[in-house]
């Protein structure tokens, strides 16, 4: 084993997956109401129907970012013993979380001989997934800490998303999208079809009418922008609609029949800014 492979809980990767690939997670946190809950805690499934449920009676999930000493805490003992680190991020364009590690490597870097190197995803759900996994399995081969994360930010904005959500107002709260874009959409009922830009953050691409329509451009962006439209990996992720990610699964399929593709709920640190209803699809691709 090389060096040590971090990531946060926005990663939206399996427990066990995590596991087998030996993938440290740090995680964000949420609250709702006066309570307060991890994005992620090992041999505990998130309870996607309870979460999601909440916030269709009205609840409000608020997150919060992982602070500096939360790093420090996590990455010390391993620098302590001589091991490199590399953590991979969710996006600075949508979370401070990316800083907070920046100052805990500066710090740590600065005391010990075993270095941090941390690369903003740019990216979020299992975008940063995917590249976490890549990362895993240059670690695997031998590659450097260092060569690691210079990778993820050659290669970052080449993960693609693009995303619906049914309802703007959990954009707009959580500061993801402007007000008066979420406004508009909400008034003349139109469903934007949105990707992360060059910077990490949420942007619109298409203003469409209607579910079907909407699929029919995810697909449109997915032929025209994906690295391997014909064999590539693919992952759907969605807030508690599965069966509208199963007929975008399906429609996929039928024309990309030899794509791997993974269909799963989003995570909650993600899933508390799109909210129930909201659909993604993610692949590396030419260009964002």
């Amino acid at each position: 084993m090389g060096f040590i492979l971090f990531t946060d809980s926005s990663c939206n990767l399996s427990h066990e997956t995590l596991a087998q690939r030996d993938v440290h997670v740090v995680p964000l946190t949420y609250n709702i109401g006066e309570e307060t809950f991890s994005c992620y805690e090992e041999g505990v499934p998130f309870d996607s129907k309870g979460f999601f449920a909440r916030l269709r009676a009205g609840d409000i999930a608020r997150t919060s970012l992982i602070n500096t000493d939360s790093f420090l805490r996590a990455f010390e003992l391993f620098l302590q013993n001589g091991q490199d680190i590399v953590y991979i991020s969710i996006s600075s364009g949508i979370s401070g979380t990316y800083q907070s590690a920046m100052l805990a490597a500066e710090e740590l870097n600065g005391k010990y001989t075993a270095k941090v190197y941390v690369a903003d995803s740019l990216s979020a759900a299992y975008g940063e997934g995917l590249m976490v996994l890549h990362a895993a399995d240059m670690r695997d081969a031998g590659e450097s800490a260092e060569n690691v994360a210079e990778w993820v930010r050659q290669n970052r904005l080449s993960m693609c998303h693009f995303l619906s959500v049914d309802d703007l107002g959990f954009l707009r709260r959580g500061g993801r999208l402007p007000a008066m874009a979420a406004a508009i959409g909400t008034m003349l009922n139109l469903k934007p079809l949105m990707f992360f830009d060059g910077q990490g953050r949420v942007a619109v691409a298409e203003k469409v009418r209607g579910k079907n329509r909407l699929l029919r451009e995810m697909l449109k962006r997915y032929a025209e922008k994906a690295l391997r439209p014909d064999d590539g990996t693919v992952v759907v992720v969605h807030g508690d609609c599965a069966e509208d990610a199963e007929q975008l699964g399906a429609l996929l399929l039928q024309k990309h029949p030899n794509v791997a593709l993974t269909i799963t709920c989003i995570e909650p640190t993600t899933g508390a800014h799109a909210g129930p209803g909201a659909l993604t699809i993610i692949f590396w691709g030419t260009e964002r």
